[in-house]
């Protein structure tokens, strides 16, 4: 019988004192290892469910797949793999290292020449998408430099960044063959392109005229743009020079800051539920962002409709603009008409001033004002007939004039007419100077009820903040 004592000194004898290797194999259980016997090689990477065989000595008896009775222990099905080098060859055992020898001296140096190569061609990354034959010629040719110095091909085209299938692609190309599209014009055609080009009448005729000409005439039928290919490849057609401007294009605000006074209109359309359009046609003064007049007309803008507009709209124009007054629009075909422009050069004694060809920022007050002719508050879900647009139209002048506006810090356009627009902003300055200077007179009586001393302030300080 062996008391707690005496099993406890024989445990410890066993596994520290006579320093013998133990391996626990169930919970509560310790195994001596005998001289001649090897250790068990479960660990975390092997699974703890397969079963190692151990011989006890020189011939004893083995398992299926285990080596003779030599003591050692090998496990059945499963061999050592020899480490090779990336090109394959297998590589001695004195030079092996801990990291699986994935590399050598030899791939080592070619790795080091491809990715200089690939970086002296411009090239990053992974190879994808098309490149020029002499990059592809380039890549082929390292790649291959470095497979002779005992690089694989796999590996000098993971370096690389390419499909190994590209690279064989690359590096066997296929002969290229000339293709011919089905629908290539015939040489009949393209001499009767030629030959009506050549006429005398279409010399000066854009190639619409030929391309007309030849469907006409039955000469050939092919499309306008198969007309300008076909003359261009024989260096038949003229291009057009664009026109210089003789002066530097001066912008409505310059005129404005010059002190001119700018009369700007234009049109904009309302649908109504009969099939009916009504154009309205409002006419504003700049700076003052006052609102003349607003005129209509039915189903399109003529000349004689604008011109009426601003006739109307110059008679509710006070003296002392006229002074230094210009007419600004864009290009619209009745504000360009001959009629239109005489009209007004007589009305004000100068030339209309245009806006640039499509850049409506040079008239964008006028556009800001139909976005809120045609999206204000007060405006009718819907139009049902003539006569309501124009009631709209009639009733919005005094509503715009009397808004206060943000480009004119909140007064409103007739004020801003009138000429008090500079008085309004000085009281209200001064205004918030007052309301400034009471609630720190007001600040500095609570101050002083709490027993603490009053700061001034001056004037000066309450205008700068």
């Amino acid at each position: 019988m062996y008391n707690k004592d005496n099993l406890k000194e024989d445990t410890i004898g066993t596994k520290y004192k006579h320093k013998k290797r133990t391996d626990k194999i169930n919970t509560g259980t310790v195994i001596r290892y005998l001289h001649g016997m090897q250790r068990s090689r479960i660990s975390s990477k092997n699974d703890p469910t397969e079963t190692w065989s151990r011989p006890m000595g020189h011939g004893s008896h083995t398992q299926k797949g285990q080596g003779s009775g030599s003591g050692s222990i090998v496990q059945a099905g499963k061999t050592r793999k020899k480490a090779t080098c990336c090109s394959g060859r297998t590589i001695p055992k004195g030079h092996q290292t801990t990291r699986g020898n994935k590399r050598c001296s030899g791939c080592s140096g070619a790795r080091a020449i491809l990715a200089k190569k690939k970086n002296g061609l411009g090239l990053s990354g992974k190879l994808k998408g098309h490149f020029k034959r002499e990059v592809r010629t380039a890549v082929v040719e390292a790649i291959k430099e470095t497979m002779s110095q005992g690089l694989t091909q796999e590996r000098a085209c993971k370096i690389f960044g390419i499909v190994p299938r590209k690279f064989r692609r690359w590096a066997n190309p296929k002969p290229t063959v000339p293709r011919t599209a089905w629908n290539k014009i015939l040489p009949q055609e393209r001499e009767a392109i030629l030959q009506t080009a050549c006429e005398e009448q279409f010399w000066d005729k854009p190639m619409s005229h030929i391309f007309v000409h030849g469907h006409n005439s039955e000469k050939f039928f092919v499309s306008l743009s198969t007309v300008y290919n076909v003359l261009k490849s024989e260096q038949l057609v003229h291009k057009i020079p664009r026109r210089k401007r003789s002066s530097p294009y001066v912008s409505a605000h310059d005129l404005m800051e010059q002190g001119f006074s700018l009369l700007c209109y234009d049109a904009t359309m309302f649908p109504i539920e009969t099939g009916i359009q009504v154009w309205a046609l409002p006419v504003i003064i700049l700076p003052h962002r006052y609102l003349l007049h607003i005129g209509h007309s039915l189903n399109s803008v003529s000349s004689v409709d604008l011109t009426r507009s601003v006739t109307e709209a110059l008679t509710l124009l006070p003296s002392h603009l006229f002074e230094k007054l210009l007419a600004h629009s864009d290009r619209g075909s009745a504000m360009k008409s001959a009629y239109t422009k005489n009209i007004v050069k007589e009305l004000l004694g100068a030339p209309v001033h245009f806006g640039r060809p499509h850049t409506p920022d040079d008239e964008a007050w006028i556009e800001s004002f139909i976005k809120t002719l045609k999206y204000h508050r007060e405006i009718p879900d819907s139009f049902v007939t003539v006569d309501d647009v124009v009631q709209w139209l009639i009733r919005f002048p005094d509503i715009y004039n009397n808004d206060p506006h943000s480009s004119l810090k909140y007064v409103t356009p007739l004020q801003s007419l009138s000429g008090l627009k500079e008085v309004i902003l000085n009281q209200r300055k001064q205004n918030l100077i007052a309301a400034r200077m009471t609630r720190h007179a007001n600040w500095n009586s609570n101050q002083m009820s709490l027993g603490l001393s009053p700061q001034g302030v001056s004037r000066e300080a309450v205008v700068v903040a």
